[in-house]
């Protein structure tokens, strides 16, 4: 038996593909999201190349980083917590940062120009430019989409459908929407789709200015960045129907919601286990997340959080990047929090979060009902989803959050309800035919064997927008209409021509 196994994995290996995947957002978050694609496809016996912001030291087999930690330089002067640097144009200009730093990477551009590969994975992040990595080695293109689907998502793979019928990432309208909230809506995609529109010729700029240059070193004509844009194989969408509204979406969109998770929780450290192992009477968790740190909460709002956890009866978790004197006996900070294997335990009771993505479907996975702080980005729309789920509630993120806080905490500590309704949506999150693993690994495997999945595509991508809205059946039959009413009115003209010929004739005799 043993020597079966070892030729088998001896024939995956050999039948392994060599696979490019591009994490360059710099941030943890990110880094986790691309690590949740790679660590399948090494499962499966491929060969991947990973281009990481947050390269591991620990060498893998059949896995190679390449550095461009660089880019985290151009998080230095963000603030994530000032929400008026945080329009659009400020984010599509930090993407574009980020993809440019990327691609000019002289290790990136060596990997490109030199090696082939079968398929390229990507993350999509507010920037187009990345088309160009699959299209220089004409190889087939697997994007992510970290958030949810979005009109921009649909528009890559198939035409927009959800303006009318699903909220946008800002709009914390309930479903179905009134005449208002559609309305706003509408004018949320116009103006995101004019950023887009007017970003155009820059984007396309970027993809010509640095992947010509590769594509001539590799012998090979760079397609246009049209061609390029719209020849996605396969989107994995990082999102579940018990989260995110239902949509009509074409086969080769692929919902991987939680993907990042382990199947096998990790063990917690043993001072954490035996920590929460005595804590009966529950666990209190409480984490921003990784962009933002604890430690750039102003000194009333630290000491206001500390006075709240001090009164409670539970054990509180807190994740804090520096020291605190003078805690109570009940609160304990770390730098680093093993999340999962935290929301998997039994004795847990709520996790108060910044209401990220990420953390907020590792609630559904653990079924654990959350307080959220939102602060930027989805996360006020994460929040507002996860409230009209009945397993959540919602703090504003300012300097005085405290006692808004800990009316929640009581609210949610002394009503069954936030747990039940948890834990039946982590029924929903886990029941699935087949686990996000086998998803990934099969997909990728397909665009790779079927030389871009086009089987899966949607045939919208044929046919230009007027002919999807069937503007030129409708000027054709206007045309027809107008056609054969001129006819009729030239006929009846004749007639009435006639007739008064016939008259005047009649008249004169």
């Amino acid at each position: 038996m043993k020597s079966v196994l070892v030729f088998l994995s001896v024939v995956a290996t050999a039948f392994g593909y060599n696979i490019l995947c591009i994490q360059s957002v710099p941030s943890k978050s990110h880094y986790h999201l691309m690590k949740g694609i790679v660590d399948p496809l090494l499962k499966a016996g491929h060969q991947i190349t990973f281009v990481s912001t947050f390269p591991e030291a620990k060498p893998v087999k059949n896995l190679k980083y390449i550095d461009i930690s660089h880019i985290q330089m151009l998080t230095q002067n963000v603030d994530m917590i000032d929400r008026a640097k945080q329009g659009m144009s400020v984010v599509r200009e930090f993407a574009r940062n980020i993809s440019r730093d990327a691609i000019g990477t002289p290790a990136v551009k060596e990997a490109l120009m030199k090696e082939k590969f079968d398929a390229v994975v990507t993350e999509w992040f507010f920037s187009d430019v990345d088309s160009g990595y699959a299209a220089v080695q004409q190889v087939p293109w697997i994007l992510l989409s970290g958030m949810t689907m979005h009109p921009h998502m649909e528009n890559l793979v198939d035409t927009v459908r959800s303006v009318p019928m699903v909220p946008a990432i800002k709009n914390d309208s309930p479903i179905p929407m009134n005449f208002w909230s559609r309305l706003v809506n509408t004018f949320a995609f116009i103006y995101m789709s004019t950023g887009s529109f007017l970003d155009y010729s820059l984007v396309k700029s970027d993809y010509e200015t640095y992947f010509t240059p590769i594509a001539k070193a590799r012998g090979v004509t760079l397609p246009s960045y049209e061609e390029a844009l719209y020849n996605v194989s396969i989107l994995f969408v990082n999102s579940h129907p018990s989260f995110a509204p239902a949509q009509g979406l074409p086969p080769n969109v692929i919902e991987i919601g939680g993907y990042h998770i382990s199947e096998e929780i990790p063990p917690l450290p043993k001072e954490l286990q035996d920590l929460l192992d005595s804590s009966p009477q529950g666990v209190v968790y409480f984490s921003m997340g990784s962009v933002l740190k604890s430690s750039l909460l102003p000194e009333k709002t630290r000491q206001d959080l500390i006075k709240l956890f001090g009164e409670l009866p539970y054990t509180v978790l807190w994740k804090f990047e520096e020291k605190l004197e003078g805690l109570p006996k009940n609160v304990h900070i770390r730098p680093w929090m093993p999340q999962s294997s935290i929301l998997a335990h039994k004795n847990l009771k709520v996790f108060i979060t910044h209401g990220g993505l990420l953390s907020t479907l590792e609630t559904l996975r653990f079924g654990v009902p959350i307080i959220a702080i939102p602060v930027f980005g989805d996360q006020p729309s994460n929040a507002q989803k996860c409230v009209r789920g009945g397993h959540a509630l919602r703090v504003d993120f300012t300097p005085d959050m405290g006692a808004p806080l800990k009316a929640a905490l009581l609210e949610m500590l002394s009503n069954d309800s936030y747990y039940k309704q948890a834990k039946y949506l982590s029924q929903l999150f886990t029941d699935r035919p087949v686990n996000t693993t086998h998803l990934i690994q099969h997909y990728v495997r397909l665009a790779i064997k079927t030389n871009g999945a086009h089987h899966l595509r949607s045939k919208a991508l044929l046919y230009s927008w007027y002919e999807l809205w069937m503007l030129d059946q409708f000027a054709f039959l206007l045309v027809i209409l107008y056609i054969i009413y001129s006819v009729f009115k030239k006929i009846v003209g004749l007639f009435r021509k006639d007739k008064i010929v016939k008259s005047k004739k009649e008249k004169r005799h």
